[in-house]
């Protein structure tokens, strides 16, 4: 009889240490929640597609082939999602972030720096962890070797400037813009979030025919080109000014 039962007991310890453990493991995945920011490009009311062909207001057809950012300390309500992000729109599409965790609450403001700060701008690109954006595998060619530093937007298009009827897309634009001192702060307010199952997603718009028109128009056929370099602070300032607003929510 006392076999029995304890035999009885033993198997009811089983089950509840099986329980117990299922429990977890549920809980485990109802916590598995995402925080996911994506960047949708736009041209005016079109989605832009990189090496499609969109006209600018002078008239000029264009093929964006190439657009990168770094979004750093970035915050919702003042919480900080991630320290250094990297959009680049041929590689991963429109995701910006992607990370673990819960919202407090899903409507806010969004904020962060287009740019690096220097406190990490000239610090050697090898020494980041292997996850960071910021290390110099990830980084690629967003990392000038000669600056030294980061870039913080590159902008790079293809643009046929006779408007004759003949596809020749032969003018170059390259904008690969940074310095320290031309860092970005950017606010989204009265953003919200869409839950999707196990995400919480932010949607921003990225207009590029916004970003050619104001607040100060880029003439794409005579203001082609930026590496930053000295003589062309008006139009590195230009750029990344007008980037920032080109971002906007939906």
């Amino acid at each position: 009889m006392m076999k029995s039962k304890s035999i009885f007991t033993l198997l009811l310890l089983i089950l509840m240490l099986s329980s117990c453990k299922d429990d977890k493991i549920e809980n485990s995945v109802l916590n598995n929640t995402y925080v996911k920011l994506v960047v949708q490009p736009y041209f005016g009311n079109e989605i832009l597609n990189l090496d499609a062909t969109h006209t600018t207001q002078e008239g000029y057809d264009i093929q964006f082939t190439d657009i990168k950012f770094y979004f750093q300390d970035v915050r919702f309500n003042s919480e900080q999602l991630v320290g250094v992000s990297l959009f680049d729109y041929r590689l991963r599409g429109d995701l910006l972030i992607r990370v673990n965790g819960e919202l407090a609450d899903t409507t806010g403001t969004l904020t962060g720096n287009i740019g690096v700060e220097a406190g990490l701008n000239h610090l050697d690109p090898s020494s980041f962890p292997n996850e960071s954006m910021l290390n110099i595998v990830n980084a690629n060619d967003m990392h000038w070797d000669w600056n030294p530093g980061y870039i913080f937007v590159k902008i790079e298009a293809k643009v046929d400037t006779i408007p004759d009827g003949i596809a020749l897309f032969n003018h170059n634009v390259i904008y690969h813009v940074g310095l320290d001192e031309n860092i970005q702060s950017l606010s989204i307010p009265n953003l919200s979030a869409a839950k999707i199952e196990n995400e919480n997603i932010f949607s921003l718009k990225l207009d590029m025919k916004a970003f050619l028109e104001g607040p100060q128009l880029i003439d794409v056929k005579d203001e082609s080109s930026s590496h930053s370099a000295a003589g062309q602070d008006a139009l590195t300032l230009k750029v990344l000014q007008n980037f920032n607003a080109a971002i906007t929510s939906f």
